[in-house]
C-alpha cells in the first residue's frame, strides 16, 4: 500500500554509511554553473540516499519499486536495451508483509531501528483491476474539493494538489503495458502534520492498524471526487435531462459557471443520474479497493478489511433520506437506508429492488461480487 517515501534518518553512523560497498556516494555538479553540490548522493534500487554537509541524511524513493528490484521483478514492458533509462516497477500488489521486508532491509543497511526512520513524505495507494478501461473513468473526473484535476501522459494520469496532500488517479496498465486493466488510486501526503491523524511518525508506526487508517483516509478522499460517468445510458432520458447531463459533463460548468454554494444540489442530481442509469464506475473501483484489502493487508480479519464510509458518492440517493439516516451496505456499497433499522447488509428484498431500479448495478453485483469471481493480480 505504501509507495513513495521521504525518510529522515536519525542517529546514523556517517563513517560506516560512507564505507558501505553497496552505496557509491557522488558529489553532483550543476550543469549550468559548474558548481559542486553541498550534498552527496547514492542511488540504490531506484531510491536514493542523500547526505548533506550538515550531517542530515534523507532516504527517498518508491519502496514498492525498491522491493521489486530486490526480488528482480520487472515491468511487463521492460526492455533490456533501455535498461539505463528504466525507472522500476510498482504495478503489482505490495503487501504489508513485503513492506516489513523492506523495513528490515533498511534497518540492516543503515544499522538502525524503525523509530530512527522518520517520515517526511509518504504515498498510500492501491492498484485495482476494474473490468473496464481505466481511461473511461479518468476522462470523467471533474474536480476534488473545489480544485480541477491536472492531466498528463495522454490523459492517463490525473492529480489534484492540495496544501497537505495530492490525490492521484492513473492508468497503470498504460504505464507498464499490463495485460489486465489496472487503475491506481493514490494519496500523497506532503506534510508530516497530516500524518498525525493516522498515528504515523516513523517506520515503527507502520502496522495493520495504521495502514487500515490510511486506507480509510484514501477512500474518504476518493469519495469526495466529483465525476461524470460516461456509462450513463441516455436512451430513456428526456431532452431536458440530456441537456442537464451535457452541462454536468463539463468541468467549467462546475468550477466557473456554478457558485460554490450552488454546487451541492447539482452534485446530488448527478449522483442520482449515476445511481439510476450508469454502471457506476466509481463504486466499482471502490469495491475493488476494498477487495484488495484482503491481499494487501494479509494479517487482517475479514471484518477489519471492511471499510464503511458514509460519504460514498455513487450510491447515496437523497430522496426522502437525510444525511444522518444514510446507511450503506459495507459489502455491496448499496444504500440500505430504506431497510429495517437493525439491517447491516443488503437484504433479499433490497437486492430485488435494486434489480428494478438499477439493473446495470444489479448485474454487476450478481456477476462480480456474489459469485466469488475475482480479478487476476
Amino acid at each position: 500500500m505504501i509507495d513513495y517515501t521521504k525518510i529522515l534518518l536519525l542517529g546514523i553512523d556517517l563513517e560506516r554509511l560512507y564505507n558501505l560497498p553497496q552505496l557509491e556516494f557522488k558529489t553532483e555538479v550543476s550543469e549550468k554553473t559548474g558548481v559542486l553540490s553541498t550534498k552527496h548522493t547514492a542511488y540504490y534500487h531506484f531510491c536514493k540516499v542523500v547526505i548533506y554537509d550538515s550531517g542530515l541524511i534523507l532516504f527517498s524513493g518508491s519502496i514498492h519499486k525498491f522491493y521489486n528490484s530486490l526480488k528482480n521483478r520487472k515491468a511487463p514492458n521492460y526492455n533490456e536495451k533501455q535498461k539505463e533509462t528504466y525507472k522500476g516497477y510498482n504495478g503489482n500488489q505490495f503487501t504489508i508483509n513485503q513492506i516489513f521486508e523492506v523495513r528490515k532491509h533498511l534497518q540492516i543497511l543503515f544499522n538502525c531501528q524503525p523509530h530512527q526512520m522518520q517520515f517526511q513524505n509518504i504515498e498510500f495507494g492501491v492498484n485495482t483491476q476494474p473490468n473496464f478501461e481505466p481511461k473511461l473513468f479518468l476522462k470523467g473526473l471533474l474536480y476534488h474539493n473545489g480544485k480541477p484535476f491536472e492531466y498528463r501522459f495522454k490523459n492517463n494520469f490525473a492529480q489534484v494538489a492540495h496544501q497537505q496532500y495530492y490525490l492521484k488517479i492513473y492508468n497503470k496498465s498504460y504505464q507498464y503495458d499490463i495485460a489486465t486493466h489496472t487503475l491506481r488510486v493514490e494519496l500523497k501526503v506532503t506534510k508530516a502534520e497530516y500524518l498525525k491523524q493516522l498515528s504515523i511518525k516513523t517506520f515503527e508506526n507502520i502496522n495493520e492498524n495504521t495502514l487500515n487508517k490510511a486506507k480509510e483516509l484514501l477512500l474518504s478522499r476518493f469519495d469526495e471526487v466529483v465525476y461524470y460517468d460516461y456509462t450513463i445510458n441516455k436512451n430513456s432520458l428526456s431532452k431536458s435531462q440530456k441537456k442537464i447531463l451535457q452541462k454536468y459533463s463539463n468541468p467549467r460548468y462546475w468550477l466557473v459557471e456554478l457558485r460554490p454554494n450552488h454546487r451541492y444540489r447539482h452534485k446530488e442530481k448527478l449522483k442520482e443520474f449515476i445511481y439510476k442509469y450508469s454502471k457506476n464506475l466509481h463504486q466499482q473501483i471502490r469495491q475493488e479497493t476494498i477487495q484488495k484489502c484482503v491481499t494487501i493487508n494479509r494479517l487482517y480479519s475479514d471484518q477489519k478489511c471492511v471499510i464503511i464510509n458514509h460519504s460514498s458518492i455513487g450510491l447515496i440517493s437523497t430522496q426522502n433520506t437525510s444525511k444522518k439516516q444514510v446507511r450503506i451496505c459495507p459489502i455491496t456499497g448499496v444504500n440500505i437506508s430504506a431497510q429495517k433499522k437493525n439491517s447491516f447488509l443488503l437484504s433479499n428484498t433490497g437486492f430485488k429492488k435494486l434489480e428494478k431500479e438499477n439493473p446495470t448495478h444489479y448485474n454487476f453485483l450478481l456477476n462480480k461480487l456474489l459469485t466469488g469471481k475475482t480479478n487476476r493480480y
